[in-house]
């Protein structure tokens, strides 16, 4: 059964989202008792809900709304994450899907900074010295392209996700064939969108991301039995 704290936190939550902007003084603790006919103690309480969500914050004034927080909203979702064969399947496909799809956004947003750091990122990946060092720089190319879409939400997803996403790209990173494979499609990517080529920026990612479905088959192939039949992306097919 949903308790009278739950029911009102949920009240104001829409509230605050459809009718309150950053800034904005909810009403007192007195009000809010009168208005949903329970005592300020419970009202006390869910205030205490609010703010944990990070949707207000108490001041002297009152409880004030807060702008949205995505570093706290997606910060969330990495728990979720491990080192399960499934797991860096599902990382490689979900930056797939997000990278492609946001390849229009790209070609109108870039600007000659990204294009600028995504060389660098590229330099640097051939250059680490470690796998680690080569996945941080693998991680710089891929936040350059999701800031060239412009799309703050996507963005502030990918930073937040930055440990768990270089992790996850230091596969293959040992291997200097597969690296300079990388390199070369990194390069690609780079050249079509410096054009802002819708075309051939979907052809050089998805040979790219092609790529890292092979190596990511490989290597769980060789760590876990049975590792290459998860849900890699479906090979393309010439018709």
């Amino acid at each position: 059964m949903t308790s009278a704290v739950e029911e009102i936190r949920d009240i104001l939550r829409r509230e605050i989202a459809a009718e309150y902007r950053p800034g904005d003084l909810l009403p007192n603790e007195r009000e809010l008792a009168e208005r949903f006919d329970v005592s300020r103690n419970t009202i006390r309480e869910t205030m205490i809900h609010l703010e944990a969500l990070t949707l207000i914050e108490k001041t002297k004034r009152g409880a004030r709304v807060r702008a949205a927080d995505f570093d706290m909203m997606f910060s969330e979702v990495t728990q979720f994450l491990d080192t399960s064969g499934r797991t860096f399947t599902d990382v490689l496909n979900f930056r797939r899907i997000s990278e492609t799809g946001a390849v229009p956004l790209m070609v109108c947003h870039v600007n000659d900074d990204i294009l600028s750091r995504l060389r660098d990122a590229n330099r640097q990946m051939v250059a680490a010295l470690t796998a680690a060092e080569a996945a941080e720089a693998d991680y710089r190319f891929h936040l350059g392209l999701v800031e060239a879409s412009g799309n703050n939400v996507l963005i502030h997803l990918y930073r937040v996700m930055s440990v768990p996403l270089r992790y996850y790209l230091e596969v293959g990173k040992s291997h200097q064939h597969d690296t300079e494979t990388a390199r070369a499609q990194h390069a690609e990517i780079i050249a079509a969108l410096a054009l802002r080529d819708e075309i051939a920026l979907y052809g050089a990612m998805n040979r790219h991301f092609q790529h890292s479905g092979g190596v990511l088959a490989d290597w769980l192939s060789a760590r876990e039995d049975g590792g290459a039949a998860l849900s890699l992306w479906p090979v393309q097919r010439q018709h």
